[in-house]
């Protein structure tokens, strides 16, 4: 089995390839690579595609590599690792994200008075009924976010009604603008990737900040973040 360092040092490898302009990687290129032989290299990446961390598709050319979202997730999160041991100036990193306009579920999820209840009792505010949604375009950004989201979250626990379940509901504190308190919201459950997050506050962050679609905002996370006694 491959251990941890060697599958992240194979999936860098192929993310470079792919860097460098290779839409499909063959078994071959990436042997030479990574400095093994053509057998070993396809061992390791029948191991990646059983963990899902790629995918690969049989050719003319032999057997095709691609990342899937999992092994793109995987780098970010190691890759985030190492830069947080050696270079501790992402404590007081200042994130920016994009505005864009959400599908409107943020607004729904957020009003359940069972999490509403809880957003007070865990954040310290009602939160107002929507969500800043912010696309993170900055790669360096991207993996610094997943730095700090795999830190112990603020937890808003699930509920049931009568007529579906609703999922935990991971929160992360944060001032946006210099100025406006909030929090990052992250269903386990969610149409949205790694790099887009939702952000509550009691304020309407829209309105307060004159913010339409296309334009940037900056955030950065609480320096303690923990969980409250539920």
């Amino acid at each position: 089995m491959l251990k941890e360092y060697k599958k992240i040092y194979v999936l860098i490898a192929i993310a470079k390839l792919i860097e460098e302009g290779k839409r499909n990687i063959s078994t071959r290129e990436l042997s030479k690579v990574i400095g093994a032989s053509h057998q070993s290299a396809s061992r390791y990446l029948k191991e990646l595609e059983k963990e899902k961390l790629i995918e690969t598709v049989m050719s003319s050319k032999g057997r095709l590599i691609k990342l899937s979202g999992k092994g793109v997730d995987q780098i970010k999160l190691h890759v985030g690792s190492i830069l947080s041991t050696i270079n501790k100036v992402y404590v007081t990193h200042v994130f920016t994200g994009r505005v864009f306009t959400g599908l409107g579920e943020g607004a729904y999820y957020v009003s359940r008075k069972p999490y509403f209840e809880q957003f007070y009792n865990k954040l310290g505010f009602y939160p107002y009924v929507g969500t800043l949604n912010l696309k993170i375009e900055s790669y360096m950004d991207q993996l610094l976010l997943a730095e700090k989201m795999a830190k112990p979250p603020i937890i808003i626990h699930g509920f049931s009604n009568h007529e579906r379940t609703f999922g935990d509901v991971y929160c992360y504190p944060v001032v946006i603008g210099e100025k406006y308190d909030g929090a990052i919201i992250k269903a386990l459950r969610t149409i949205y990737d790694n790099s887009v997050v939702e952000i509550i506050s009691k304020y309407n962050l829209r309105k307060e900040l004159s913010l339409k679609d296309g334009d940037r905002v900056t955030f950065l996370f609480k320096t303690t973040v923990f969980e409250k006694a539920t």
